[in-house]
């Protein structure tokens, strides 16, 4: 990875004066968007998520939070308009978020917290190749969720690093190589390299996490 790439992690579930504090750096879009929450720990999520995004790019761009303004692409990966040459992707699950910046190439980064009461085989069978379901399919208990979540994540930070979602690569990119023997293990996919980086963050070995970079 360049050492230009910066990794940063926050919890979610912030005071409510932390909460006033990033309120204010919010866009008018990004407050309205905060309201249609029902759930207030949903809206006090979305405004630590998005306030501390804003925080970490200004101490990349020199220029106050608020300042920053976002794009959208046509499949709605963020961007800065006001500044260029600096990428970033963010992922959130359950009260944590992840957060990549780079000035050098497109990023893609996912979190998942590990549901280990759903149907990993049946979800598996459905949408992953077959060597990814065969080695789920062979692991038992704790192993066999961890293997399905590292596959997702690491589908979905591609997903995100290419601007083509989860959708649409599902079936189409294999991530096998990395589910049973992951740990600083990188894997090449045409011109992006994957990886496994939950340790990285040395967070809850209840979720996983995965970079995608070219």
């Amino acid at each position: 990875m360049s050492h230009d790439l910066q990794l940063y992690q926050a919890r979610l579930d912030i005071s409510q004066t932390e909460c006033d504090r990033l309120w204010q750096i919010l866009s008018e879009d990004e407050r309205s968007r905060a309201d249609r929450f029902k759930r207030e720990y949903l809206k006090r999520n979305f405004v630590a998520a998005r306030g501390n995004l804003r925080e970490i790019l200004a101490l990349s761009l020199g220029c106050e939070p608020r300042t920053i303004q976002f794009g959208y692409s046509d499949r709605g990966k963020p961007y800065i308009q006001n500044f260029n040459g600096l990428h970033f992707n963010l992922s959130h699950s359950q009260d944590l978020a992840i957060y990549a910046v780079c000035s050098d190439y497109e990023i893609g980064i996912d979190l998942e917290f590990i549901n280990f009461h759903c149907d990993v085989d049946s979800i598996a069978e459905r949408y992953f190749l077959p060597s990814e379901q065969k080695v789920i399919s062979n692991l038992c208990d704790r192993d066999k969720y961890l293997a399905f979540y590292r596959a997702w994540t690491l589908k979905e930070a591609y997903g995100k690093a290419t601007g083509e979602g989860i959708a649409n690569i599902l079936d189409q990119v294999d991530v096998s190589p990395l589910l049973e023997n992951p740990m600083g293990e990188t894997l090449r996919i045409q011109d992006w390299n994957l990886k496994l980086i939950a340790s990285e963050f040395h967070i809850d070995l209840n979720y996983s996490a995965a970079l995608c970079f070219a």
